[in-house]
This record gives C-alpha cells, sequence and structure tokens, in this order.
C-alpha cells in the first residue's frame, strides 16, 4: 500500500532535473513515521518482540534458560512482532520480515501446546525433572519455526531442513511432524494467495508472488561458481564480524528505551536521505517496452522502474531508481529475473549495481541489531543478487559465452547466506524451492559449502554472535575441535567441594547459605554422609532442585537442625566417569538435553558435576579458535574507554591475523612443493596420518589403560554398564563380581557393594596413578560369592610398599591359549554381550600374576 498509494506518486516521473524539496520531505518523513512507530509498539507492547528471533530460538532449541524468554513467547509478543515488522518493512529500513515470521510461528506453537492437556502430556514426559529441561515444549517451538520459515519462502522441505539445522536435539518422529505442519501451512499460503489475486491486488507487491525461473545448469561454469563462493563467503563473515562491532558500540548509547527509539528514527532518516538522492548517481537506460508503464518485464514478471525519473530524454528510466524505490519482493525479481543481454540492452549497469550493493551491505550492518524486528535473509537476497550479477558482468566483459545473469544472481545469494549464516542444507532447499529450479541445486550445494567454509575460517555464523552478545549460553562446537584438545570430564567438571554439595541431612542454616552463595544454581548435588577415610567425598544420591530445597525450608521451618532431604533428591539417569571425552558430554547434553551430569569415578563417591555453565566456559576459553569472547570483551573495554574507532583493530583483529597465516601457509606450501614436490605431498599426507592416529591412540589408550592392574592384583570382576571390564574369572575364581567393571563412557547405577571398605576401584590408569602419589598400594581381596578385585587401601604399618611408577611399562602380552571348558558361561554385561573371557594363570586373593584382557575381550571394549 505504501509502495503504489504513496511512494509511487512521490517519486513519479519527472522530465526535468529540478529538484521537488516538498517531495524529498514528504518521502522522508514519512519513512520516518513508520519506523517511530514501529519501535513505538515494541515499546509500548512488548520490548521482547525486537530482533529477528532466530537467536533466541536457536539459543532456547538448545535448552538455554534465561530472563530473556519470560516474555519471548507471549501472546503481547506475537501481536508486537506482526504490527511492528509490517511497520517496520515498510518504513524502507535494510531489514526483512522473514525472521520475524520463524518467531512468530514458535510463538503460536508454545501457545497452542499452553492448554491443559497439552501441558498434562508434557508433563508425563519430562521424566527427569531437574537433570533435563523441558525438550517436549522446545520440540513445539521447532515446528512453529519450521512453519514460519515454510509461510516467508513457500518451501514447505526447506523449512523441516531450517528447524532441523537450527535444533541441536532432533527425532525421526519430529521429522514427519514437523513435515506435516509445514504441509499444512503452505497449503494455507497458496489458498490465501488464490483468494487474494482478484481481492488484494496490493499482495502482488509483496513477497508472496511465486516466480519460476529455468535457469541454465552450465556446468562448464564450475569455476567461476567456486570463485564467487568464496568471494560471497567472506563478504558473509565480514558482515557478522561488523554487525558485531556495531551492536558493542550501540549498547554505550543505548542503555535508556528513549535513546533506542531516537535510533531508530536517525537510522531511518539516513537511510531514506541516501535512497531519495542516490538515484542522482544512477544510469538512464532506454525503455525496452515502450507504451507500458513498467518499462521492463522479466519472464512474466513486472515490476516500476520509473520511467523518466531524472532522466531528459523521452523513453528512459533510472536503473537505481528501480533498485531504490521497488518493494522487497520486487527487488529480488527484478535480480533474479530481469534480462541483462548486451552493456546497452542490461537492465541494471555494472557500476549501478556495485554502488547498490555496497550502500545496501552498510545499512543492513548498521540496521540489524536496533530495537526493531529486523530480519536477514531479504536483504542477504537483495545484497546477493546485486552481488551475482556484478560478477556476471565481469564474466560478460571477459568474454565467457552463455552467462546467465540471473543464475548468477541466485548463486551471489547462496554464497552471501553461507558466509552469513552457515546452514547450508536448509539454504540450498528454500532457494531451490523459492525459484523452483531444482536444476540448479547442484550449484547451490557446492556455494553453500564453500562460502560455509570460508566464513568458518575466520569467524561463526552471524546467530551465533548474537548470542554470545545477549549472554545466552549455547552449547555447541565444532566436534572435531573437541577431538583435537583431547579434554577428558575431569578437566571441566566442577570439583566435588563442601561448598556446593550438600548432605542427605543438613541443617537450615546450612540450607540458606548455600542457597544465598550460589543464586545462579539451579540444582545442587546431594551425598551420603563421608564415612571415615572418605573426606569430604560421600557416596552420591541424587540432585536436588533450588525450588524443593526451599519448599524443605518451608516445611520444616529456618530454624531446623537437621532436615532429610532423601524426600526430596532426583536419582540421576546417567553418570560418567573421570576419562570421558569431551565430544561424548557434548552428544549426551545435546542429544538428550542433560543439565547436570554427575561424574563418578567408581560407583560411589562424588567427584564433581558438569553443568551446561562448565561446557559453555570450557568452550570460550579452550575450544574457540576464533576466540570470539575474548574479542568482544577486548572490543567492549575499548569502546566504554572511548577508543571506537580503535577497538575495531584493524591490524591485529581475527580477519588479519588468518590473512597472515593463510598467506605464510601458502607460501611455504608453494616453496616446498617446488623444491621438491613428491617429499612436499609425502609430508603432507603424512602430517594427515599423524593427527588421525594421534586421535585414535586417544581412545584406544583410554581403553587399555582401564584394562590394566596393579602388579600382585587377582582375577577381575565383570563390570556393570556400558563401559569395559577386564578379564574374567580365573581357573581357582570363579562366580560374577558386581561393582568391579569399569565404565568408561556412560554408566549405569549397579547394586552398591555389600560393604563400603571393600569398595573396587578398577578405574582407568589415572586412578592407581593418584593412588600410588598419595602413597597407596594395591594388593587383592577376594570376597564371598563375588571375583576377586584390585582395590587401593593405605598402606599397613610395617608393611614393604612398592608405589606404582606414573607411567608404568605395557604389559607383555603372551599368546593366547585355548579357551578352558568352564568358559561356557561368561560373565553378562549390563547389555546382555559377554564382557569378559578367562585368562589362564590368575589366582585368588593375594596372587602375583595381573590379569589381562584377551584380544575378545579388547575388540568388545573398542565397540563399546
Amino acid at each position: 500500500i505504501r509502495s503504489t498509494k504513496f511512494i509511487f506518486r512521490v517519486v513519479e516521473d519527472h522530465h526535468d532535473s529540478q529538484w521537488q524539496w516538498s517531495t524529498a520531505f514528504e518521502y522522508i518523513g514519512l519513512n520516518a513515521l513508520l519506523a517511530f512507530s514501529c519501535s513505538f509498539m515494541l515499546f509500548v507492547i512488548s520490548p521482547a518482540a525486537s530482533g529477528s528471533g532466530i537467536p533466541d530460538v536457536k539459543a532456547y532449541l538448545n535448552g538455554v534458560e534465561s530472563p530473556i524468554f519470560k516474555n519471548f513467547f507471549t501472546v503481547k509478543t506475537f501481536v508486537a512482532k506482526v504490527i511492528a515488522s509490517a511497520l517496520g518493512v515498510s518504513s524502507g529500513l535494510a531489514m526483512g520480515k522473514e525472521g520475524p515470521m520463524l518467531h512468530a510461528g514458535s510463538i503460536l506453537a508454545v501457545l497452542l501446546g499452553s492448554n491443559k492437556w497439552m501441558l498434562q502430556q508434557m508433563e508425563v514426559a519430562a521424566h527427569w525433572g531437574v537433570y533435563t529441561y523441558n525438550k517436549e515444549l522446545r520440540d513445539l517451538v521447532a515446528i512453529g519455526a519450521a512453519c514460519g520459515v515454510t509461510t516467508a519462502f513457500k518451501a514447505p522441505v526447506g523449512g523441516v531442513l531450517f528447524a532441523m539445522e537450527l535444533a541441536t536435539r532432533w527425532r525421526k518422529d519430529l521429522t514427519w511432524r514437523c513435515f506435516l505442519a509445514c504441509a499444512i501451512a503452505i497449503v494455507v499460503v497458496r489458498i490465501a494467495i488464490t483468494v487474494c489475486d482478484k481481492n488484494c491486488q496490493e499482495l502482488k507487491y509483496g513477497s508472496l508472488i511465486f516466480f519460476k525461473q529455468n535457469y541454465p545448469a552450465n556446468f562448464e561454469q564450475v569455476w567461476a561458481v567456486m570463485i564467487l563462493s568464496v568471494i560471497g563467503g567472506y563478504l558473509g563473515c565480514l558482515f557478522t564480524s561488523f554487525n558485531t562491532w556495531i551492536c558493542l558500540v550501540r549498547k554505550k548509547w543505548t542503555k535508556f528505551m528513549w535513546a533506542r527509539i531516537l535510533e531508530v528514527v536517525c537510522i531511518s532518516l539516513f537511510t531514506s536521505i541516501v535512497y531519495y538522492f542516490l538515484p542522482l548517481v544512477g544510469q538512464c537506460r532506454d525503455c525496452r517496452f515502450p507504451g507500458v508503464a513498467n518499462c521492463v518485464a522479466g519472464d512474466g514478471v513486472e515490476f516500476h522502474t520509473f520511467a523518466g525519473y531524472h532522466c531528459k530524454a523521452a523513453g528512459e528510466y533510472n536503473d537505481m531508481a528501480v533498485l531504490v524505490f521497488n518493494p522487497q519482493g520486487f527487488k529480488i525479481q527484478a535480480l533474479f529475473t530481469a534480462p541483462a543481454g548486451a552493456a546497452s540492452e542490461a537492465t541494471f549497469s555494472l557500476s549501478t549495481l556495485a554502488l547498490y550493493a555496497a550502500i545496501f551491505w552498510f545499512l543492513a550492518c548498521v540496521t540489524y541489531g536496533a530495537f526493531i524486528p529486523s530480519g536477514l535473509f531479504t536483504p542477504s537476497l537483495i545484497f546477493g543478487g546485486c552481488l551475482g550479477r556484478c560478477f556476471a558482468k565481469i564474466l560478460i566483459l571477459m568474454g565467457v559465452p552463455n552467462v546467465d545473469v540471473g543464475m548468477y544472481a541466485l548463486l551471489g545469494s547462496a554464497a552471501f547466506l553461507g558466509g552469513l549464516m552457515r546452514m547450508s542444507a536448509a539454504m540450498a532447499l528454500i532457494l531451490m524451492e523459492m525459484t523452483s529450479s531444482p536444476q540448479q541445486l547442484p550449484f547451490l550445494m557446492l556455494t553453500l559449502v564453500l562460502s560455509k567454509q570460508v566464513g568458518d575460517q575466520f569467524n561463526y555464523g552471524v546467530f551465533e554472535h548474537q548470542m554470545m552478545l545477549k549472554g545466552l549460553a549455547f552449547v555447541g562446537i565444532d566436534e572435531n575441535m573437541a577431538k583435537k584438545h583431547k579434554i577428558p570430564a575431569k578437566d571441566v567438571m566442577t570439583h566435588n567441594t563442601r561448598n556446593i554439595t550438600l548432605y542427605s541431612t543438613e541443617s537450615a542454616k546450612v540450607l540458606e547459605a548455600v542457597l544465598d552463595l550460589h543464586r545462579d544454581m539451579g540444582a545442587f548435588p546431594v551425598t551420603e554422609v563421608p564415612r571415615e577415610g572418605q573426606g569430604d567425598q560421600g557416596d552420591f544420591l541424587g540432585m536436588i532442585s533450588r525450588k524443593n530445597v526451599n519448599a524443605l525450608l518451608e516445611q520444616h521451618g529456618h530454624e531446623a537442625e537437621e532436615i532429610d532431604l532423601r524426600e526430596k533428591i532426583e536419582v540421576s539417569p546417567i553418570i560418567i566417569p573421570p576419562n570421558m571425552p569431551l565430544p561424548f558430554i557434548y552428544r549426551i547434553v545435546n542429544a538428550e538435553g542433560f543439565n547436570y551430569v554427575p561424574v563418578i569415578r567408581v560407583h560411589g563417591p562424588l567427584e564433581g558435576v558438569i553443568s551446561r555453565q562448565e561446557l559453555v566456559d570450557v568452550q570460550n576459553k579452550k575450544l574457540d579458535e576464533h576466540h570470539l569472547k575474548e574479542q568482544i570483551e577486548r572490543m567492549a573495554v575499548d569502546i566504554e574507554k572511548g577508543r571506537i574507532i580503535q577497538s575495531m583493530n584493524l591490524t591485529d583483529n581475527i580477519h588479519a591475523a588468518k590473512f597472515k597465516e593463510g598467506a605464510k601457509t601458502l607460501a611455504d606450501g608453494a616453496i616446498n612443493f617446488l623444491k621438491n614436490p613428491i617429499k612436499a605431498t609425502k609430508h603432507f599426507i603424512e602430517e594427515e596420518e599423524d593427527k588421525l592416529d594421534d586421535q585414535q591412540e586417544f581412545f584406544l589408550g583410554e581403553t587399555r589403560a582401564g584394562s590394566l592392574r596393579a602388579p600382585g592384583a587377582g582375577g577381575a570382576g565383570a563390570g556393570t554398564g556400558a563401559g569395559s571390564s577386564a578379564g574374567g574369572p580365573s581357573d581357582d575364581t570363579k562366580g560374577a563380581g558386581h561393582g568391579g567393571g569399569n565404565a568408561h563412557w556412560m554408566s549405569i547405577p549397579p547394586p552398591a557393594p555389600s560393604s563400603g571398605s571393600s569398595r573396587a576401584l578398577l578405574g582407568p590408569l589415572d586412578s592407581i596413578e593418584e593412588a600410588a602419589v598419595e602413597g597407596g598400594s594395591t594388593r587383592g581381596a577376594a570376597a564371598a560369592g563375588a571375583a576377586a578385585v584390585s582395590e587401593v587401601v593405605p598402606a599397613a604399618a610395617g608393611a614393604s610398599s612398592t608405589p606404582v611408577p606414573l607411567h608404568p611399562p605395557p604389559l607383555p602380552v603372551s599368546p593366547e591359549p585355548p579357551l578352558p571348558p568352564h568358559a561356557a558361561a561368561p560373565l553378562m554385561g549390563a547389555f546382555g554381550v559377554s564382557l569378559g573371557a578367562p585368562v589362564q594363570g590368575g589366582s585368588g586373593a593375594g596372587g602375583d600374576n595381573a590379569s589381562e584382557t584377551t584380544p575378545l575381550t579388547q575388540g568388545i571394549n573398542r565397540s563399546s
């Protein structure tokens, strides 16, 4: 309506060069009024509706709990989002509406899932209370987000893939439910467009028009597509870095609501002034369709070209005015469909496209993050379309045959989106479905993968940067980076100390002190009161939530000397050993939605707890190769001190460092290759193999360490759980001993040992090392009805104590003898597989031979 009833009238054809200042003020004033209304609407109804909403939804699907979400999924936020988004897009700002539509779809999903029946079903499905977040509600949010993307782009399959890439937890049944919802959404959209085709002509000027393009598949131009992918990917990651700096600068002077609204008005005034005067530098092109109002037509798509706008000759139009004054939907279609031909027949000149793309890139950087519901999809399509057409025109000037500028406009958008959002599969399907051009899918996949790889060399996606700026503790990092650093659970966990761990019986004063000391903790580990010799580490019982601690205080009073916590303790569904590798911990937390994971070396005393905060800390301090948190903190300090321009660190930021490092690597590699190509190639291959071997040695080494025994150990018991257990019954000692196994990866609590003093310790090598350092020694022990197990005990008075070396040589492996007859009933683990094989030479209590793992058991260990 703004375009047809006002903008087209204000900037109607002028056959002279005289400026009408009243018209300029009218155009600028209307845009500023719409922008102010957009921002003021958020202030009045719901400030939580500002921003695109995608970073917040992604963090919510990841399991993040934050005060931001208190008003994020409410009716007021939905109303504010829809109305303010329409006003913001109409104001001419460089923003899109697809991100807000995703947020709106998520809100509808939560509202529809908030009925009494649905809440009861979700409560039944939430088995583990404090240990996990509400996964069922987050599944609804994912489906709503997929429907929002489907409605925005008319891409149901792309919407499903977008939600799948957005979420860190996905299931098979969620896929078909999401697909069904998206199918219904696209049918409703198509029916609405069909009904409004005759009754609401204004929708023609939006992005709800389906347009089909038959782009050629010129596979001989793959080299050009790859170059475009690199350029677009870097410009996308550069957009993310520059926008991050803009958002940090914005925080300095927008701490008050009136300042945030004033900033939006200033951005609108600047954008409108630039847009109104920008056509002055545009080029006047010959009208290819004289006698019609639009002057230029694509493949069945017409758009306004303002014939004669600041062009003196009759039958001419201003190509810059086409890009500036048309609605967003028609801009995209103009870039994707308008014919090119020779330089004199081209719809847009190269200089016009380059200038508009540069200005639009800057305006979109400044606009995203302001106090408006702004999205990035449409700006990315517009900028990428300009980039692709510029690249295609350069190819034409170079003499490359059969260049389709529309195809390169589409691929330019894909390249920029890949470098900006790092979502390859979803973007490929969305762009393919939006343009109905399946023949371009191979090019789209190639472009998005390459551009994503280019962007990953410099920073993370724009959504990850926004989550970091908002302080959302997102748990997710490249798994290869986690493997590279080889970090076990014991280096991540919060250790079991008295100030965070509660005993099963506590006084009210202790409970109040712990609650006051750890205000940000949602739950606390609970152990038994330590027995003599255990220090502060009692046997682990479970977790108790802050809410339940407060309930017990209210029940027993704040002066109670003794409060039993057992009635409110929630049993842990999973425990992990201290040597579990970090990649497995990420899988557990992200796949099953755990908030707290207890760490126990052997079934008994608690060693520590890993929460989401510990994982976020290790990400930021050890795994983040881009040092994003450090960069943001450093820039924030410089900006706070007034060094705004210096805070960009143009000569010492991540982009400059990566360019220097890449140039040095390429130069060294080229020199070595020129000197001796065969040696250089062999060195590169061996280096990659060494990296792989190191990673394999990490896993196998941990497994082998867990199967070793200290000298003097007797036979080994059977492991209980999903870890590895070493050995089996000896010739002299038979029976299945529980509690003696070593749970390496995922541990299921077995029955407690019959005696607290005879607790088995079949842990990995570091357990023995620690005991040796403390001056302990090992001895064999046989229990009635159980296998002989190794135990670390303090050295008795007068007994000889031979400390175990920290890194003992590997035990010699002798050829395996045939299995004895009594091996027909091997020990069975928790999963019903044979965890042990008989070993000859084992002895009972006090035996001198060390029980070794047979090849059969070693194979099971590795597969487990």
